[in-house]
């Protein structure tokens, strides 16, 4: 497990399985032509999964190091949350790009913004945005560590957004969104139990420790 978690722990790696990831899933069926009767709706499908995985992964990541934080295999793929959270961001902008190819012409385009799953899909994909055009050390510098911490929690919204939007787009993918969404409130339950868990056992320990601080001592002549 170590050689693996050191393996992912690499920047090369990382890049490469998120790289690869879209060239597996969306370049070589389109090469190939092994998307359907339909190449662009496929397309669509696709990037919109992977986009809507890599969100959740990255919202993996931190209640997974919360949880288990000697593991050295969460602690390895933490390291890689940025990209992680950008590759998302790309293949949302892939997704958004199939589905404008999609449509075919400008009525047809502007005819599918009078649909609500779109517009979901669209705040979604700002969001997805605006944290991809931060998430570098120069945003966190400018903005501080408490208001760059604070704007990219926004991915939460994203997550919810993006998820209601898969699951009102009508293409019968639901599934994914059930178990996507299933398994994150499960994450963050187990960390919010932990955490306070931990507070509660560590108020306990310190109510004991003023509690002893307040017993009075009997005075040796007392104690004859």
């Amino acid at each position: 497990m170590n050689v693996v978690a050191r393996v992912l722990a690499n920047k090369l790696v990382a890049l490469t399985l998120l790289i690869g990831i879209g060239v597996w899933f969306l370049v070589i069926p389109a090469i190939t032509s092994q998307l359907g009767a339909n190449p662009v709706e496929r397309l669509l499908h696709v990037s919109g999964e992977i986009a809507i995985w890599m969100l959740g992964a990255v919202l993996s990541l931190s209640p997974l190091r919360v949880l288990f934080p000697r593991s050295a295999l969460v602690n390895a793929l933490n390291r890689h949350r940025r990209y992680i959270g950008v590759s998302a961001c790309i293949y949302g902008l892939v997704h958004f790009s199939c589905q404008v190819l999609y449509q075919g012409d400008w009525d047809d385009l502007l005819q599918s913004f009078s649909k609500p799953f779109t517009w979901f899909g669209l705040i979604g994909l700002t969001i997805l945005v605006v944290l991809a055009a931060t998430s570098n050390n120069w945003a966190v510098r400018r903005l501080g560590g408490k208001r760059w911490k604070l704007l990219h929690r926004l991915a939460y919204v994203a997550a919810v957004v993006l998820i209601y939007h898969q699951t009102i787009a009508g293409k019968g993918h639901w599934y994914i969104s059930r178990w996507l969404l299933t398994w994150l409130l499960i994450l963050q339950t187990a960390r919010l139990t932990k955490y306070w868990a931990t507070r509660f056992r560590r108020r306990l320990a310190m109510a004991r420790q003023v509690a002893k601080t307040r017993v009075p001592q009997q005075s040796p002549e007392r104690s004859r």
